[in-house]
């Protein structure tokens, strides 16, 4: 499924409909899906642990993203992708942030709100949320 062309146009369908509620949706495909995250996004402080999410998929992304804008994103992405194995969380996210939306931050969004990744085999979704206004 990785590298097929199908696969990543359904990933940007997901990317589109997700930004039009201010969340982003990064694939990360490496099994240190953490690390290639922090690679990508260039943090230097990597002290922020990823922890299991007690909540639902749901519930989480309810939480990250905020009422009104998760359930289009969650509907989604059960269509394209099914539920996830695992959803984790980080365990403090306020460094990161700071990192991410700093003056030569990387992230998508200038202010960053909160972060969540969804594990599936193979590949993780990064569900990040936030706004430039």
């Amino acid at each position: 499924m990785i590298g097929d062309d199908a696969w990543y146009n359904e990933f940007d369908r997901l990317d589109d409909l997700a930004m039009g509620y201010e969340v982003a949706v990064i694939p990360l495909f490496e099994s240190d899906y953490l690390r290639e995250f922090y690679d990508l996004y260039e943090i230097v402080n990597r002290k922020a642990r990823l922890t299991c999410a007690e909540e639902s998929f749901e519930q989480v992304l309810l939480d990250v993203s905020g009422a009104g804008r998760w359930e289009a994103v969650a509907q989604k992405t059960r269509e394209l992708y099914g539920p996830p194995k695992r959803v984790m969380v980080f365990d403090d996210v306020v460094q990161l942030r700071e990192e991410l939306e700093g003056p030569s931050g990387l992230a998508p969004f200038f202010f960053v709100f909160d972060l969540m990744f969804c594990e599936y085999d193979g590949f993780a979704l990064c569900f990040m949320s936030g706004t430039n206004n």
